[in-house]
This record gives C-alpha cells, sequence and structure tokens, in this order.
C-alpha cells in the first residue's frame, strides 16, 4: 500500500505533464476505493487554489466522454487571443512602422498563442495586411524609439540632423522630454538648446537623419515639465503655439466625436441643432482643425482668433 502523499505526488506529476487520469485506473493502481480517489483530486484542487500570485491559473477538470481527469491551464502572463487581435489591428490601422518592423511584431505577438488561435487570428487581419500600404518614409523606428526613450529617462541632450518639411537641413542640440504618437507619426518632443522658445518643440523621429546621444545633461524647472497626458489632451495635428482657452459655435452630426478630439472640453450651452462648447488646445493645430470642419463651426472667442479664422478664410477665397 503506498500513503497518501505518494498517491497525490503521483498524480500531481501526471497531470503536470500534460497527461490525462483515469480513476478506475488509479484505483487498481495504488488498490484504493473510490471516496479516497476523489479526496485526493479534492486536496489537488485545493492546493491549486490557494497558490497566489502566479501567472498560471491551474484547474483539474473532467472530461465526461472519455471518463478522465486533466489539467487545464491558464498563463496569465500571455496575452489573450482577443488581446493579440486588438493589437494587430492597431498596428496595421496605426501605419506607424515600416513593414519589416509590423511583421516582427504581429509575429511576435502572435506567438503567444497556440496554433489554432494563431492560424485564425492571421485569417482575421488576413486581407487587411495584403494591403498594407506602409508610410512613405520606410524608416525602421523601434531602435530610434528606445535610444529616445533613454534618453528622456537620463535627461541625456542629444545632437541630430533634422530633415524638415520643405527638405532642408538643420543641425540641433534637443532636451528630449517626451515621446509621443500622432496622427502616423512618433515624435521627439523637445526644447532646443540656445532658442529662447517658451515651449517644447515636435520633432518627426522619422525625419531624424542621424543623432548621437550626449553625456551632457539638462535639467527642466518644475514650472516647464512635460506631462505627456496633459499634452495629448490639448495638442492637435502635433501643432503647437499658444495654449488658450476657446469657445465655438458647433452645428455638425457628433458633438462626441469633437469633445473626444479636445479632451479639455465642455458644453456650455446645449440649443436646437447647435450647442456651444468650451474648451482648450495649443493654437496653431487647432485652427488647422477647425478651417477644416467648414460651415459646422463658428469660433466665438477669444476675439484675437475670430480675426485669424477671418484672415485665413480670405486668403483661402482669393484662392477661388
Amino acid at each position: 500500500m503506498y500513503d497518501k502523499s505518494t498517491r497525490v505526488l503521483y498524480l500531481l506529476q501526471q497531470l503536470l505533464e500534460g497527461r490525462t487520469v483515469n480513476k478506475s485506473e488509479i484505483q487498481a493502481l495504488f488498490e484504493i476505493d473510490s471516496r479516497t480517489f476523489e479526496r485526493d483530486i479534492a486536496t489537488l484542487r485545493t492546493y491549486f487554489g490557494q497558490r497566489m500570485n502566479q501567472s498560471v491559473t491551474n484547474d483539474i477538470e473532467y472530461d465526461h466522454q472519455q471518463k478522465c481527469y486533466y489539467l487545464t491551464q491558464v498563463d496569465h502572463s500571455k496575452l489573450s487571443k482577443e488581446e493579440v487581435l486588438s493589437l494587430c489591428k492597431l498596428l496595421l490601422g496605426s501605419r506607424a512602422f515600416a513593414q519589416e518592423d509590423l511583421d516582427e511584431l504581429i509575429k511576435h505577438l502572435l506567438n503567444h498563442l497556440h496554433e489554432s488561435e494563431k492560424k485564425q487570428i492571421q485569417s482575421f487581419i488576413g486581407n487587411e495586411r495584403l494591403h498594407f500600404t506602409p508610410l512613405k518614409h520606410g524608416e525602421r523606428l523601434i531602435p530610434r524609439l528606445w535610444d529616445f526613450s533613454t534618453a528622456i529617462e537620463a535627461n541625456r541632450q542629444v545632437q541630430m540632423e533634422y530633415k524638415k518639411a520643405n527638405h532642408s537641413i538643420s543641425t540641433y542640440t534637443i532636451c528630449p522630454v517626451g515621446l509621443v504618437f500622432s496622427d502616423y507619426y512618433f515624435y521627439a518632443v523637445s526644447y532646443v538648446v540656445g532658442k529662447s522658445i517658451p515651449y517644447p518643440i515636435s520633432f518627426r523621429l522619422d525625419r531624424i537623419l542621424s543623432y548621437k546621444i550626449l553625456t551632457e545633461t539638462f535639467n527642466i524647472p518644475y514650472s516647464q515639465r512635460f506631462e505627456s497626458g496633459d499634452f495629448r489632451n490639448k495638442i492637435n495635428m502635433m501643432y503647437q503655439g499658444e495654449l488658450i482657452k476657446f469657445t465655438f459655435r458647433f452645428t455638425g452630426h457628433s458633438v462626441e466625436a469633437v469633445l473626444d478630439k479636445f479632451p479639455v472640453s465642455r458644453v456650455i450651452e446645449d440649443g436646437d441643432g447647435y450647442c456651444i462648447i468650451e474648451a482648450v488646445s495649443h493654437e496653431q493645430g487647432l485652427l488647422m482643425w477647425l478651417l477644416s470642419q467648414g460651415e459646422w463651426v463658428q469660433v466665438l472667442t477669444p476675439h484675437h482668433l475670430v480675426e485669424k479664422m477671418k484672415e485665413k478664410l480670405m486668403k483661402i477665397i482669393n484662392l477661388y
């Protein structure tokens, strides 16, 4: 006769190695009755249930057709199939990465799944991958993202050659304070050494031709510290300029979409077919968004923003 410890350890080993446990076979092997076997299984279930802070959840299930017990395992350190699909969709929709980087990222995500789940998700995203059109710059940005993140964390200055939108090339020494993604592109939000600009400037990572992380460090005063969450709530199209509070009359179809566009916003008047919204944003990007809304928006305050809108609209009219 074997003692209980030997029986339970044997059952545990069988289950952990992926084998099934047949009740009648175990009863015959250890010369035990049905109730003793059930108590051994209950002991193992209690053991698995009491294991705290484990990344893997184990549970003993019974297969009624095969008449055997088996162990199920859920690895919480791995992504679920639903999470992998969501991330693959985000990667494809963002168009943020070059084709090679995108393929590598999706491959690593799929490696979290069993083969059947992997094939299912490949089927879900197959057409989207087939017709994926990468951005024109074609730069592989993953190492650059890491380098700039480490420079930000260590408060290290960076010297770089930067290609502007007009194709001219300039050399800058910058103090990078944030790394953000918006509208297809990654940006290094940075103060420029030697320029008296009171707010940081956004440099597109893909336009950086070369860079060197310097040994020199920098210190940003507390009053000028960069907060990426607050920055994202008040920026439009990554164009900065003065931070202003403004109000406008909106007659478009989706007020919700406008409030999502300006997270720091609220409806201050809700009328018949219109609403008046108060919001906060950086001026330059705000102007571009306002002009894109056509007759759906009417700027109300401040006065200088109203005048700038008139000026820009007159320039547009004169084009025709």
